[in-house]
């Protein structure tokens, strides 16, 4: 019978826990291990956790200063002791028989993860953008990280993801504590990386609370905070090609690396003044040259990203610009060649109609 691991990151969440922790104490065919790393809460989290942890032994608490989501993961990853992992938000749950599911396919043999899908609870609430990508497609990867990564449905978040945890020991994957947005992403994106068998699921055995403050779904954010955003998408891009450069990773996928950077930020940038967007783009060159080499990448560059890069190239090397730092014609060519018609369609829906996503 497969042991689980569950780490659950709980901060100020005496009115959600002890739903979430009942979800997981109630799977079936599976043993579990319920780990609740309480993150410096200032309510009554804690205690919540410890009378939970008194009723159940399968319950464990620790407590730690706050440090946020990454640094709390990281501690219930020091203590875990399960054969799998798997992380749950404090606010959310798993389906009934969720875990035995994925014991099912976990048993085959070699795997390092399995991703599946999930649920957004209120359903009204899900953004127009994440509907029809709540799952990715049933399949087994082996060796094939280029098609994990960049062609389904499996980012950006963790808790969709069942790890073995000697997988993750051996590969010493840790969420990176410096960043506060987009942590997820940049787990993710090496841990695919590295993988050597990955299955995807269909099945949809996670319910995902949305709330009106989730950080995951400001897409659509105000003016004032965006250049705030910006920084910490930057700071994803150059945690990631960090990663990959110090591990040694296959350097077959670099123009697909590029295009997910790329993707990640030009939108936004776009939105920026045009003093704004130079500065920005002079830092993010010198992200793209620290792994890409001198010239930014632009020589594996595919065809909608390398018009887009030599203009980046142009306003970080003091070209006189008048109006954006890529005109408006390339950027729509590079998202419809990266996400397609429809999805540029939808981004630009969910965008009118306030109802974004990542």
């Amino acid at each position: 019978m497969m042991r689980f691991s569950v780490i659950i990151p709980a901060y100020n969440a005496e009115g959600v826990l002890e739903q979430c922790v009942a979800s997981v104490l109630a799977q079936e065919g599976v043993e579990v291990e319920v780990i609740v790393v309480d993150d410096g809460s200032r309510d009554d989290t804690r205690a919540v956790a410890e009378r939970l942890a008194v009723d159940d032994a399968r319950v464990r608490v620790v407590s730690k200063p706050n440090g946020g989501v990454s640094s709390a993961r990281n501690a219930g990853l020091d203590v875990a002791t399960g054969e799998a992992v798997l992380f749950v938000d404090a606010d959310d749950a798993l389906v009934p028989g969720a875990l035995a599911s994925l014991a099912a396919r976990l048993g085959y043999g070699g795997v390092d993860c399995l991703v599946f899908g999930m649920v957004i609870e209120p359903p009204e609430a899900t953004p127009l953008t994440l509907a029809h990508r709540l799952a990715p497609r049933d399949g087994i990867y082996e060796d094939k990280p280029h098609q994990v990564i960049f062609e389904e449905y499996t980012h950006p978040y963790a808790f969709r993801v069942a790890f073995m945890r000697d997988f993750l020991v051996q590969n010493n994957l840790r969420f990176d504590t410096n960043l506060s947005l987009g942590e997820d992403e940049a787990f993710l994106m090496v841990a695919y990386a590295v993988a050597h068998r990955v299955i995807c699921s269909s099945e949809q055995l996670y319910r995902y609370r949305m709330s009106e403050v989730s950080a995951s779904h400001r897409d659509n954010a105000s003016d004032d905070v965006l250049p705030a955003k910006l920084r910490k998408h930057l700071a994803v891009v150059a945690s990631v090609l960090g990663a990959w450069k110090e591990r040694g990773l296959d350097r077959s996928c670099d123009a697909d690396l590029l295009d997910w950077a790329l993707d990640l930020l030009m939108l936004d940038v776009s939105r920026l003044a045009s003093e704004q967007q130079v500065a920005f783009y002079v830092e993010l060159w010198d992200v793209l040259v620290a792994y890409f080499g001198p010239d930014g990448g632009r020589s594996v560059a595919g065809l909608a990203a390398e018009p887009c890069l030599r203009a980046i190239q142009r306003a970080a090397f003091g070209a006189r610009l008048r109006g954006p730092v890529i005109a408006k014609p390339l950027l729509v060519s590079f998202y419809v060649h990266t996400r397609g018609v429809s999805a540029v369609g939808e981004r630009a829906l969910a965008r009118l109609h306030g109802r974004g996503a990542y």
